[in-house]
């Protein structure tokens, strides 16, 4: 399994978002983009601090990972990697599972947000397990 980096945020997130103009962006869990978003609406009310991981199930970085969706019957593209998150997800923390966000998964890409720190740092784990651990999960 490839070694997961640290959960590292600023320790002045709300300072950070105002530098970088709403957003800070770690590239540290490449190829998951993980992102800290200001000014986020979800079905009327304002969140505070919206927590996205974003990544391009097509990157060769998938391979291993996309043949065992595909040995599960998942199409292996960003609304398959969506599902398979959440799916895996609800297994293992179905109260979590809850509280992600997996509306604004395309084909190309996957993104999943949540609305607090330590669900997005949960869900982070979880996800760079179901990539890069080549057992996947049971």
């Amino acid at each position: 399994m490839r070694k997961m980096p640290i959960w590292k945020t600023p320790n002045n997130i709300v300072k950070a978002l105002e530098e970088g103009e709403g957003f800070w962006e770690d590239e540290r869990w490449s190829p998951i983009m993980l992102t800290a978003m200001s000014g986020t609406e979800y079905e009327g009310p304002e969140i505070p601090i919206a927590w996205q991981i974003e990544f391009d199930p097509s990157d060769e970085e998938f391979e291993a990972a996309n043949a065992r969706l595909e040995e599960e019957k998942i199409d292996p593209d960003g609304y398959g990697w969506g599902e398979y998150i959440q799916t895996m997800i609800q297994k293992s923390n179905p109260s979590l599972a809850k509280r992600l966000h997996t509306t604004d998964c395309e084909m190309d890409t996957c993104v999943i947000w949540v609305e607090s720190e330590s669900d997005c740092r949960a869900l982070l784990q979880a996800t760079w397990k179901l990539i890069f651990n080549s057992e996947g999960w049971n």
